[in-house]
């Protein structure tokens, strides 16, 4: 252990980089007080965010409350007007309430109670207006506006119904969803305020119900623009445990109470209370709803406040931390000078390991230091011209061996051809003489062409196409050249006499070695990662395993003279483009050879 630490010291003091060892210090003298202190305020600075987040989610939770109370208002202030209106108090006190709507049917009366009504029907929060009659024998009659009166009997099977009628002192309701019919909710609304009025004239007759369909949307909107958590909900409780609406369904589903037990797990004074719900830790509050039978609960997970107290916090705790950075860097900055100028000096000079040196840039200090770039600089210089020098001299170097190689031309085949043109000539074949000639000028005008190292794929094949057709004027078209080689790589360029090797090597040493001296030559390629595949197969006599392996150093030789030619070619594509590239050989002794033919995929447009 002892000797751990003696080790790390040594390490500190002499082989770390000066720039590190400032760094670390600094850290150390800044950063050890605030760590310390950090640990000491969390737990302050956490529950004092916690209290405020509470705190503000009461607030929330008052507004929310007071949105709704301000929308129950609202409905039960229509329900005032349209039960304190004229025409509805008379038909109340009236016996025969079916007689008094069909005689002030048509008069100015009833327009205006029936427009006051359609009035108030905005169709975004209150969807319709209904007033529910007793029944009578035969149909009910057309009062003025048979969308707003209907019979009774239209809403008995409702459960507000069962619940007015079991509950003879029930004279309001605020129905949920759960208390309409099917019909109500798809053609009226989802919710429903109801107020029950007895006929003062014939109190045994059937109540008359007037009803104001809302939306239970805008009540959901309502929880849904205070909430502040995703995890939290808000949901509103009738006393007869029906969920009103709710900003999550789901959530109010998981953490629902009874309309009773929030009031014995909350208590009287409605604010939040830490609780606990199938194992979770819940803040838990609620606000009775004035003028309604409603409580609105508001559930809290105890992450989701600790979560915002925590990003608070550490949002905090980041500015803090800039400014201690900002601390560190200003103090490296002044500490580190001599460090950091010694470094520069030292990366430079590690880039000689595996490229040319650079040099330093705008130096006009006058000191150790100074003096040591300087001469550094001087260095830089001599060793880059140098390296210019011997990088120009290798350049010249490999464009004359190329140049060489590709100068070493077969002079056999000049010969044999001048020869079979000489015997035509004295056996009187004169087309035939002129179609050698041109083929054999246009061959060679190719061949020894020195404007370029490289050619187009597509010239190049014209090259070889115009060496087998002197071939197969020598021998008698024994000889069926194909290419299949896509238009779309014809564009690309090649080194000179890259392929013309290739198919010599296959008609010298492969198909005229055969007793028929006839065979097939096939061209193809393809683009493959960036580079051009050839192959260049014959049906000729094949090579034996053991020449093969020896065939592209340079040594082989056969009866028809040197192989000079291959290894010419494949040394020549090494040479341009690197070990990864050249000729591969495949062949079966006695049934043909296939050469593979390497090059990089370089663009050279017409």
């Amino acid at each position: 252990m002892i000797n751990g630490v003696r080790s790390m010291l040594r390490y500190f003091l002499h082989d770390m980089k000066l720039k590190y060892k400032f760094m670390i210090t600094n850290m150390i003298l800044v950063l050890v007080p605030t760590i310390v202190l950090f640990a000491f305020l969390y737990g302050r600075l956490s529950h004092i965010i916690e209290v405020n987040a509470i705190e503000s989610e009461q607030a929330i939770v008052n507004q929310t409350a007071s949105t709704l109370e301000a929308t129950a208002n609202q409905i039960i202030y229509i329900m005032n007007n349209i039960t304190a209106s004229p025409f509805l108090s008379k038909a109340v006190y009236t016996s025969d309430i079916h007689g008094y709507l069909e005689d002030m049917q048509g008069s100015e009366e009833a327009r205006e109670f029936y427009s006051s009504i359609n009035a108030v029907i905005d169709h975004e929060f209150i969807k319709a207006v209904k007033i529910y009659l007793p029944e009578q024998e035969g149909e009910l009659g057309d009062y003025g506006d048979a969308g707003i009166i209907e019979p009774v009997t239209a809403v008995k099977g409702s459960h507000w119904h069962g619940i007015f009628d079991g509950s003879p002192k029930t004279v309001s309701l605020f129905c949920p969803s759960f208390y309409l019919t099917s019909s109500e909710i798809e053609n009226l609304g989802d919710m429903a305020y109801i107020r029950k009025f007895t006929n003062i004239a014939n109190p045994e007759e059937t109540s008359i119900y007037i009803a104001i369909y809302f939306s239970k949307e805008h009540l959901q909107n309502i929880l849904h623009q205070n909430l502040t958590s995703i995890n939290s909900v808000y949901y509103i409780i009738n006393s007869r445990d029906c969920i009103v609406a709710a900003s999550s369904p789901v959530l109010a589903g998981t953490y629902f109470m009874s309309y009773d037990t929030i009031q014995q797990t909350i208590g009287d004074t409605q604010e939040f209370t830490m609780g606990r719900i199938l194992d979770a830790s819940l803040y838990m509050g609620y606000r009775e709803i004035s003028r309604t039978d409603w409580r609105l609960v508001s559930v809290i997970p105890e992450d989701s406040v600790f979560t915002e107290s925590q990003r608070v916090l550490f949002n905090t705790m980041y500015l803090y931390l800039f400014f201690v950075l900002l601390a560190c860097s200003v103090a490296l900055a002044l500490s580190g000078n001599i460090a950091r100028r010694l470094s520069k000096v030292v990366e430079k000079m590690n880039l000689y390991r595996d490229k040319m040196p650079v040099k330093f840039e705008n130096n006009e200090d006058k000191d150790e230091i100074g003096q040591l770039v300087g001469n550094y600089n001087i260095m830089v210089d001599r060793i880059n011209d140098l390296m210019t020098e011997q990088t120009r001299t290798a350049e010249k170097l490999k464009v004359s061996e190329v140049k060489a190689l590709q100068a070493q031309i077969n002079p056999h085949f000049l010969y044999n051809m001048l020869d079979m043109i000489n015997w035509l000539a004295q056996s009187g074949q004169q087309e035939k003489v002129s179609a050698a000639i041109q083929t054999l000028s246009k061959f060679y005008k190719l061949t020894l062409s020195k404007k370029n190292i490289t050619i187009p794929i597509g010239e190049e094949l014209r090259h070889v196409s115009l060496y087998v057709m002197l071939q197969n004027m020598r021998f008698e078209n024994k000889i069926e050249f194909i290419v299949d080689v896509p238009d779309e790589i014809m564009e690309y360029e090649i080194p000179k006499l890259v392929l013309q090797p290739i198919v010599e090597n296959s008609i010298l040493h492969g198909i005229f070695e055969r007793e028929s001296k006839a065979g097939n030559i096939v061209i193809m390629a393809w683009t493959e990662n960036g580079d051009i595949i050839f192959t260049v197969s014959d049906t000729g006599m094949g090579i034996r395993p053991e020449r093969l392996k020896t065939i592209l150093d340079g040594t082989e030789e056969s009866e028809h003279g040197s192989n000079i030619g291959i290894y010419n070619t494949h040394m020549r594509l090494k040479y341009l483009y690197g070990e990864k590239y050249g000729l591969h050989f495949e062949s079966n002794y006695g049934q043909g050879t296939e050469v593979q033919v390497r090059i990089p995929a370089v663009w050279k447009p017409s």
